[in-house]
């Protein structure tokens, strides 16, 4: 183990790491950044600590995601990123995309990947959609360009609280990293 004596900094043991905590509910960050903007949103979640870090309920995740992309939409920020992130936070497929708005699937990933221009009245709908699925109205107020600057915005989404596993189970496996 490397001492202090080997860097130019302090270490630092977080309690969350620490083995006493493995296996306990409580509130940790769960990071969503929105695409290539620079946006990261953060919200204390409940989870439970994992040896690879907290373990988010999908519900939590789910939550936390529409919470974010809501206020993306208030924001009124089109872009294939936002777009992106908007239909995430609704819970639908490119797939689910090109069927909702008539369109190839080839048009759809163009969208997201910034090489084809989403269209303003997709996005608005998009948008309305993820607004009423979290209770939120959402108007045409859009930002400047210039406002599009890195940023962490904390968010409070109501997401469930897990239980805690019995004290005899072995920890589980991390989860696969998701691929968009």
């Amino acid at each position: 183990m490397p001492t202090e004596a080997n860097f130019d900094f302090p270490i630092v043991e977080l309690e969350a790491d620490s083995p006493q905590g493995i296996g306990k509910v409580g509130l940790y960050d769960f990071l969503m950044d929105v695409g290539s903007t620079g946006i990261r949103f953060v919200a204390a979640l409940p989870g439970l600590l994992r040896t690879w870090g907290p373990e988010f309920t999908l519900a939590a995740q789910k939550a936390a995601y529409l919470r974010a992309a809501s206020t993306i939409a208030q924001w009124g920020i089109v872009s294939g990123d936002t777009f992106g992130f908007l239909a995430q936070g609704a819970g639908l497929s490119d797939a689910d995309l090109a069927l909702r708005y008539n369109v190839s699937l080839a048009t759809v990933q163009g969208w997201i990947a910034n090489t084809i221009p989403v269209p303003p009245s997709v996005w608005r709908c998009l948008a309305s959609l993820v607004g009423s699925l979290d209770g939120r109205a959402i108007s045409d107020f859009a930002l400047s360009p210039s406002s599009l600057r890195p940023r962490l915005i904390r968010i409070f989404p109501n997401a469930p609280m897990p239980s805690a596993p019995p004290q005899n189970t072995p920890p589980a496996c991390p989860p696969p990293p998701r691929i968009c």
